[in-house]
């Protein structure tokens, strides 16, 4: 039997009310095909179905609300229970839909992958939020920036600005590196004019992240 999209397992203790991680699965499952819309040919249904969600919450080591990680042939996104226990809920939709587009990202620089990962997971909720009401729409975007930091909200806006300059130039970035036609140095030259920052220091996965099947539960 073919996994169900998404695939989310959570620590049980961690989570304050079950109920908000039911609602995230609801609509992360909605917005399977919005998702798709914006990963390469390379990946479909079938891989997407494949990722592993786990909610959990993170040693205090890990200054971060979401991690993508690979283990073998297992890719795992992460969040961060305390993002759950806000009530801060597109927040919590926000960061796994980055999450995920991590899963198919190409992009080899640091900083273009995240300004691709930035710019797919708005792009998804938005389009989700605007069928909700254009001005709901911006008060939870502006909402949601206003949270995020200011490096994050500058890869989001090098986004726009670039996919203002000529639509669809985020997703083809994303096809050319997978397809070997855009080194990370070209990469670099396209994004890092539109960006206040020269550098990204990255994520680094702590060694007290816990084995990410054991102990966790499926939701029913």
């Amino acid at each position: 039997m073919k996994p169900e999209f998404p695939q989310i397992k959570v620590m049980s203790k961690d989570i304050k009310d079950i109920e908000r991680v039911r609602r995230l699965r609801k609509d992360l499952r909605s917005l399977k095909n919005d998702i798709l819309l914006y990963a390469p040919s390379n990946f479909g249904a079938d891989k997407l179905s494949r990722l592993r969600l786990r909610i959990f919450r993170m040693p205090s080591s890990e200054d971060c609300a979401e991690l993508f990680i690979m283990t073998g042939n297992r890719r795992y996104v992460c969040l961060n229970s305390w993002v759950v226990n806000s009530g801060n809920y597109y927040s919590g939709l926000q960061y796994l839909l980055h999450g995920i587009a991590h899963s198919f990202c190409h992009l080899n620089d640091d900083i273009a992958e995240e300004v691709f990962c930035e710019y797919v997971s708005y792009s998804v909720l938005k389009k989700m939020l605007d069928s909700r009401g254009k001005r709901f729409s911006k008060r939870i975007i502006r909402s949601l920036m206003n949270g995020s930091s200011t490096e994050y909200n500058d890869y989001y806006r090098a986004a726009r600005k670039l996919e203002k300059r000529k639509s669809g130039m985020i997703l083809s970035m994303n096809t050319w590196a997978k397809n070997r036609k855009m080194s990370r140095k070209k990469q670099r030259r396209v994004l890092y004019k539109l960006l206040k920052v020269s550098r990204y220091k990255g994520d680094r996965v702590s060694d007290d992240i816990p084995e990410l099947e054991k102990g966790f539960k499926k939701l029913r």
